[in-house]
C-alpha cells in the first residue's frame, strides 16, 4: 500500500494540486495538520474534498495553525484520526491533532490530553499486522523536533508512546525545519517537511515498510 503524507500545507492549493499531479498512484492521503494557516472549515474542507477527488482514502488531523472548528469539521466529514483508529486491511492508522502547549493563540493540548489521545487510536488499532501513527508534532528530543534555534519542541507523550509501543512508523511534521527520517528503536520517525514548500513523503507498507521524502 502506497500512502501519501502531507503536513504543514498552510492553505496553499496550488502546491496540494502539484504534489497530488507529482505523486500519483497512492492508495491513501493523510494530511497531518495544518492544513490551514489559521483558516476556516470551509478552507479546510475545500482542501479535503480536492485530495478526496484524487486518491481513493483520505484521512488527517489537525494543526497548531488549524482549530478546534476544523478539527470538528474533520470529523464531520468521516476523515479525522485525532484519537482515533482506522483500519486499511492489516494496516492500521492512528492519529493525533494539535500540539504540546507552546506559542499562545494556536490550537495546542496539555500531555496529559495528548497522551489520551495517543491510547484511544492505539486500542482501535491493537488488531493491525503494521501499525502507523499520523501525528502534528514529532516526538519530543529527537532531530526531527528541533528548531532552527536548535530547540526541543515536540511532544513527551508522543516520545513516551513510542518508545513503549514502538509502531513502525510514525508520520508527523509541525517543525519545518526539522524535516528528515530518524530511528527511535524500531520506530521509523518520518518529519515530512513544510508541504507549503512542496514536500512531502510517500511510505510503502508491505511485508517492510519503507518512506522517503520527495519534493513537488
Amino acid at each position: 500500500m502506497k500512502l501519501l503524507t502531507i503536513t504543514d500545507l498552510h492553505g496553499r492549493q496550488p502546491v496540494l494540486e502539484r504534489i497530488l499531479a507529482r505523486a500519483g498512484g497512492c492508495d491513501a492521503l493523510l494530511f497531518g495538520g495544518d492544513i490551514t494557516n489559521f483558516g476556516s472549515p470551509i478552507d479546510a474542507e475545500r482542501l479535503i474534498k480536492l485530495a478526496q477527488a484524487a486518491v481513493p482514502a483520505v484521512f488527517a488531523v489537525a494543526g497548531n495553525c488549524d482549530s478546534g472548528e476544523i478539527d470538528r469539521r474533520l470529523v464531520e466529514m468521516g476523515v479525522s484520526l485525532a484519537g482515533r483508529g482506522v483500519m486499511l486491511g492489516e494496516i492500521g492508522i492512528q492519529g493525533l491533532s494539535g500540539m504540546p502547549p507552546w506559542k499562545r493563540g494556536m490550537y495546542q493540548f496539555t500531555e496529559e490530553e495528548l497522551a489520551a489521545a495517543l491510547e484511544a487510536g492505539h486500542a482501535a488499532i491493537a488488531a493491525a499486522r503494521h501499525r502507523i501513527v499520523l501525528s502534528h508534532p514529532p516526538p519530543r528530543g529527537a532531530r526531527v523536533d528541533r528548531t532552527f534555534l536548535l530547540k526541543h519542541v515536540g511532544s513527551t507523550s508522543l516520545r513516551a508512546f513510542i518508545e513503549r509501543t514502538q509502531p513502525p512508523l510514525v508520520l508527523c511534521g509541525h517543525i519545518h525545519e526539522g524535516r528528515g527520517v530518524e530511528q527511535i528503536g524500531k520506530t521509523t520517525v518520518v518529519n515530512c517537511g513544510e508541504a507549503a514548500g512542496g514536500y512531502y513523503a510517500v511510505a510503502d507498507v508491505g511485508d517492510q515498510i519503507h518512506a522517503e521524502i520527495f519534493r513537488a
